[in-house]
């Protein structure tokens, strides 16, 4: 008898208290919630609040993991905390990335009053610091450009060259003349943020520091300020980028070459064949050196180029024969034609849509023939040149 009072108080139970609860969820499922926006709002506010919450958790594993999910969530609520936790000048490094990364998707422009006092406070540690100071120019709110300003005269190098970067987002004028002053910063790294930086502003005014940064004796700030002159393009760089292509990092000849194809000066034509042509260079100068030639679209480099289609590094052969496209000269077809055989199947790509280019119609057999190349690529780059040639009569071939 007893048992079968429980079960009977079982039944009851269920048919009191879990059976409406069962209704409710079916006629949610079948129908729908009565406010779609508002359970969507309660489900982002519980996904912010399990992801902050996380931010204090003692596996950086799960902090990281969980700055990364803020980020995605794109949320403001997430602000405030954001900022404590980067404050920890303790935390690991990845997770003070993905924190910062957090508040620059974000771009609250709240973060930025706090931010600055993180970057004004000299008893936080540098790499705090320096971090506030990247993500004030990703959200990119003018009142960073002054506290910015005051930073690039910091104590803490990291401070000193992450603050440049910053400013250089920023885009705002006044901190040209500071950058200028930081390419003379003792710290090699703060000098090359400073370079880089002067790029972004398109001004004049950096051209003869930057000319001076040349000199520099580490090759990164020598790199950068080359890379600099070429965004701003001003012509009093060139004979300066003309001798940069004897210095001796190879990393800056190339970076040199590339600018100098880039500011369009036929006065660099020359030393830029004299480079090409000797074989001691580095195959990565030469290589630049080629896509300078043809940016420069003088007919003087067509000989070293179509010599250069010989060479024994396959991407100096490719370079080559894009810049012969580029300089659309005659005397370039029959190297050319020959080059379709090459060994490599990037310069038979590049050789083929230099023929299109140049649009002699001594290449339509050649070209016809390489329809059946061994890579599809090469394929279809004949059969776009063809198009370019415009021959009506490669149809029956094809």
């Amino acid at each position: 008898m007893a048992m079968k009072i429980t079960w009977a108080a079982l039944i009851l139970v269920l048919a009191v208290f879990i059976m409406p609860t069962v209704i409710d969820d079916m006629e949610r499922w079948l129908h729908g919630p009565e406010d779609p926006s508002s359970l969507a709002r309660e489900v982002s506010l519980s996904s912010v609040r399990s992801a902050v919450s996380a931010l204090k958790d003692d596996d950086p594993k799960v902090r990281r993991d969980a700055a990364i999910a803020l980020e995605h969530l794109n949320d403001t609520r997430a602000v405030e905390p954001l900022i404590q936790a980067l404050k920890d000048e303790h935390e690991d490094r990845e997770v003070r990335t993905a924190i910062a990364g957090a508040l620059m998707v974000i771009g609250d422009s709240r973060a930025v009053d706090p931010l600055i006092c993180v970057l004004d406070d000299e008893y936080e540690g540098p790499g705090v610091r320096g971090d506030a100071a990247l993500v004030l120019g990703i959200i990119g709110d003018t009142r960073a450009v002054e506290p910015l300003r005051r930073a690039l005269e910091d104590k803490e190098p990291e401070v000193r060259a992450k603050s440049g970067s910053a400013l250089a987002d920023l885009h705002d004028a006044w901190a040209v003349e500071p950058l200028i002053q930081a390419l003379k910063d003792e710290n090699s790294t703060v000098r090359y943020h400073a370079a880089n930086s002067l790029g972004e502003f398109y001004d004049s005014r950096a051209v003869e520091p930057l000319i001076q940064a040349l000199e520099d004796m580490d090759w990164p700030v020598r790199y950068h300020a080359a890379g600099a002159l070429m965004v701003i393009g001003d012509r009093r760089a060139v004979d300066p980028l003309i001798w940069a292509l004897e210095d001796e990092n190879g990393s800056v000849r190339a970076h040199a070459a590339f600018a100098l194809g880039e500011i369009g000066d036929t006065r660099a034509v020359e030393p830029l064949i004299q480079t090409l042509d000797n074989e001691d260079e580095d195959p990565v100068v030469r290589m630049w050196v080629a896509g300078a030639l043809g940016d420069l679209h003088d007919t003087r480099a067509v000989e070293p180029l179509i010599q250069a289609l010989k060479d024994e590094n396959s991407q100096v052969r490719l370079w080559a024969a894009n810049a012969l496209g580029d300089l659309h000269d005659t005397r370039a077809v029959e190297p050319l034609i020959q080059a379709l055989d090459d060994e490599d199947s990037t310069v038979r790509f590049k050789a083929a849509r230099a023929l299109g280019q140049i649009g002699d119609s001594r290449a339509i057999e050649p070209l016809i023939q390489v329809l059946n190349d061994k890579d599809s690529a090469v394929q279809k780059s004949a059969a776009f040149a063809l198009g370019e040639l415009d021959v009506k009569t490669s149809s029956q071939y094809i």
